[in-house]
């Protein structure tokens, strides 16, 4: 009789579970394909939809680790591609597919946040003609925002030199690409807009990749563009490349370079415009003395005006004459210009704060060498004096009487003697000596002159 199989019976949870250990194992490296609907982007940055074809759709999660490296922003009805994992979630028995990669499909992620940044910064009005502001004709200080080790920012210092610009360049270095590119470069239009002296910004950058250009289509930029207060041209890659910095900023210009001719425009209409005129001035002026000769030579034909001839030659002589001094003057004014211009390029020079100082050091090391010669002849005369005074002191120092022979003598209670009347015959004193002292007794009062002498 043949046996019957033992059943192998699993529960639910087993079974969920080998559905997760065989998707872990087969299905852990996964590309796939498909459109997205029922996007949901969560308040904690997770990123929930379905991802479906034709056929068949399946549940989609982006978790928020992996949606902040996201460079664009889902949109239902987006066929993508994506890379992730499939998991079953065991207490429903659900499978869903975890993304950690995701791209848009038959266009680079770069490019499709860029048409979308466009999209919503376009229907703001950021783009708007109306909200161009025009650009300074003669700008005294200009702020550049750019890398201070690019061949931008030399190209655009040339420029404003070639184009005769008259004004002062306030570089504000920033980094031009990588991360944190672009908060660098909101926070350097910022710093500039704090400035009452700054009157047009450039914000340029070398050609690269779109990758090396992004932080310039970043929205923080934008903003910032937006916000500024002064006039923006921007000078961002080559003449095909456009960023949506461009889009914002009050002038586009196709290169660094083009950015500066732009800015430098005004000053350099400026010297044309006088080199047109000098032009004009000198052509009316020898047009004039043109046609006052052709008239002298027509009078001086005249025999009715020789005398009129002479005259007019005489007022040609004195023309010419004019002539050579008013070289001679616009010489001279050329020259006191110059020497002005020497003069204040010296007197700047003299005010350099480098200077005043090296020459408060020299003042400061002279009063230093002053005072230390004053207390030195100060220290020396006081101790001069001290010395005097020492030697005054020890003439009349009781030591150096007894030094010469005297003595001095005391009581048994330690008064000064000074006369005999002040001891009795049998009591004890305390004679003091230059080097030391004898205890004696008085034996006898012998009554004596002034000088201690005995009276005969």
């Amino acid at each position: 009789m043949a046996t019957v199989p033992a059943r192998k019976i699993l529960t639910v949870s087993q079974v969920n579970a080998l559905v997760a250990g065989m998707l872990d194992e087969y299905f852990s490296d996964l590309w796939i394909t498909g459109e997205v609907s029922n996007l949901n982007y969560h308040s904690s940055g997770h990123i929930y939809f379905k991802l479906k074809d034709e056929g068949a759709q399946i549940d989609a999660a982006c978790f928020r680790s992996s949606a902040q490296k996201l460079k664009f922003r889902l949109e239902d009805g987006m066929q993508v591609v994506a890379h992730g994992r499939l998991e079953i979630y065991v207490p429903s028995g659900r499978y869903q597919i975890i993304l950690d990669t995701i791209e848009p499909r038959g266009i680079g992620a770069l490019q499709q946040a860029f048409e979308q940044l466009k999209r919503k910064l376009e229907k703001e009005g950021l783009f708007d003609p109306e909200r161009k502001r025009p650009l300074p004709k003669l700008p005294r200080v200009i702020g550049i925002i750019t890398s201070p080790s690019g061949a931008a920012i030399r190209d655009m210092l040339k420029t404003l030199r070639l184009h005769r610009a008259h004004c002062r360049v306030l570089l504000y270095p920033v980094q031009v690409q990588g991360e944190g590119a672009a908060e660098q470069i909101a926070r350097a239009l910022a710093g500039l807009n704090r400035r009452d002296d700054v009157e047009v910004i450039i914000l340029g950058r070398g050609g690269g990749s779109i990758e090396d250009l992004w932080p310039f289509n970043e929205e923080i930029v934008a903003r910032a563009i937006a916000a500024s207060r002064i006039p923006v041209v921007t000078g961002i890659g080559h003449e095909v490349d456009y960023t949506i910095a461009d889009f914002v900023a009050d002038y586009r210009a196709a290169t660094p370079t083009a950015a500066a001719q732009k800015v430098a425009q005004g000053w350099q209409e400026l010297e044309q415009r006088f080199e047109q005129t000098e032009k004009e001035l000198v052509m009316t002026i020898q047009d004039l003395l043109f046609h006052l000769e052709q008239r002298i030579d027509e009078l001086s034909r005249h025999r009715a005006f020789e005398q009129v001839v002479r005259r007019v030659r005489e007022f040609h002589h004195h023309a010419e004459i004019l002539q050579a001094e008013m070289r001679d003057v616009f010489r001279r004014l050329i020259s006191v210009r110059n020497e002005t211009l020497n003069r204040l390029r010296e007197r700047l020079s003299h005010q350099n704060p480098a200077v005043k100082i090296r020459q408060g050091m020299i003042q400061l090391n002279g009063l230093k060498t002053g005072l230390q010669q004053a207390i030195t002849g100060t220290v020396t005369g006081l101790s001069t004096r001290l010395a005097r005074l020492a030697g005054a002191l020890d003439a009349l120092s009781p030591l150096a009487i007894l030094a010469r022979g005297y003595a001095l003598c005391f009581s048994a209670d330690g008064t000064l003697i000074k006369k005999i009347n002040q001891v009795e015959p049998g009591e004890e004193m305390l004679v003091l000596l230059s080097d030391g002292r004898l205890k004696c007794g008085v034996q006898e009062k012998i009554p004596g002159g002034e000088n201690g002498k005995q009276e005969q």
